[in-house]
């Protein structure tokens, strides 16, 4: 059934509908006509003729008709719009452009700063060289698995 939701929103008009089913039943009842004349039975040929002049009636009034697009439809319609942007956003945070924004906006997490302030701690000799590096895998579980494979 899921298979089938694009065709199902995807289908004719209501309007087009209309007038398809009204042609059909036109082009049905003209070869019952024939057939009713060819037996030359009258009151078939005149409840066809009615039929015919009904569905001609039906195609023209489908042209008015006007179609109306359901308001859940438009709901799902802004719900999809919303989880696709929602998606796009996540990718480019992923591929690598969310640290190209941090930066741009000035934002560093609290971890990066600890462990910077560390690092500089350690270079201008206050702090071990071993604290600093303790630090970091600590605040990275990534790094820290990098780190024990390097050995």
């Amino acid at each position: 059934m899921i298979r089938y939701a694009p065709l199902l929103l995807l289908g004719c008009s209501p309007s087009h509908r209309i007038a398809s089913n009204a042609s059909k039943i036109r082009t049905l009842a003209e070869s019952s006509r024939d057939r009713f004349e060819a037996a030359e039975i009258h009151e078939g040929v005149a409840e066809q003729e009615a039929i015919i002049d009904r569905a001609a009636a039906i195609s023209i009034d489908a042209a008015s008709v006007r179609d109306e697009i359901p308001g859940w439809l438009s709901t799902v319609e802004w719900v999809a719009i919303a989880a696709l942007a929602v998606a796009v956003c996540v990718l480019v945070w992923q591929l690598g452009f969310g640290a190209i924004v941090r930066r741009l906006v000035g934002w560093i997490p609290e971890r990066k700063r600890s462990a910077a302030k560390l690092l500089r701690e350690s270079v201008d000799g206050s702090t071990n060289i071993r604290e600093a590096v303790a630090a970091i895998r600590s605040a990275d579980p990534l790094l820290d698995a990098a780190y024990r494979e390097s050995k």
